[in-house]
């Protein structure tokens, strides 16, 4: 007999097997039955635990009470099993969360860095850039190269003329 109940005047007992469900899914059904029923667990036997709810209120119907409970147990292990199948997911998007909110290193961990000459030309920030680069002017850009190009092209033949 993997479950069985206990009905009684505004009570229920539920006993089952453990290995049917995790234990942690049997606490956490009984913490959801504490606002509204008394609630005892106990271990019957080997691998039988028996959840015992009594109403807090009186009128409450066993048989409602009961089905609650195995509704809540089912949730519970259902819960568990998704959170186990991605903890692995959770824990690389929580690691690359904290990791991008650390932000670049500080000027301590970029003083402690070992430099030497194969290392001395890296940018792991990315702020090696020329002055050109950075404030260059997008319109401008085209009719400075083809001057450039023009000027060039004086000189050189100019060069050879003269």
């Amino acid at each position: 007999m993997s479950m069985s109940f206990d009905l009684g005047e505004g009570s229920v007992r539920v006993e089952f097997d453990e290995g049917l469900y995790p234990r942690d899914a049997i606490y956490g059904a009984a913490y959801v039955f504490i606002d509204r029923c008394y609630v005892h667990l106990d271990r019957v036997a080997d691998k039988r635990i028996q959840v015992s709810l009594k109403a807090k209120k009186p009128g409450v119907d066993s048989q409602a009470l009961a089905g609650e409970f195995q509704n809540e147990l089912l949730g519970q292990a259902w819960r568990q099993k998704i959170v186990e199948d991605n903890r692995q997911f959770v824990e690389t998007i929580t690691a690359r969360a904290l990791g991008g909110a650390a932000g670049p290193p500080g000027l301590d961990e970029l003083l402690s860095m070992d430099i030497g000459e194969e290392t001395a030309f890296d940018d792991p920030l990315g702020i090696a850039m020329s002055w050109e680069e950075k404030y260059k002017k997008k319109g401008k850009t085209s009719d400075a190269k083809s001057e450039g190009e023009a000027a060039a092209n004086t000189e050189t033949s100019g060069g050879e003329a003269s």
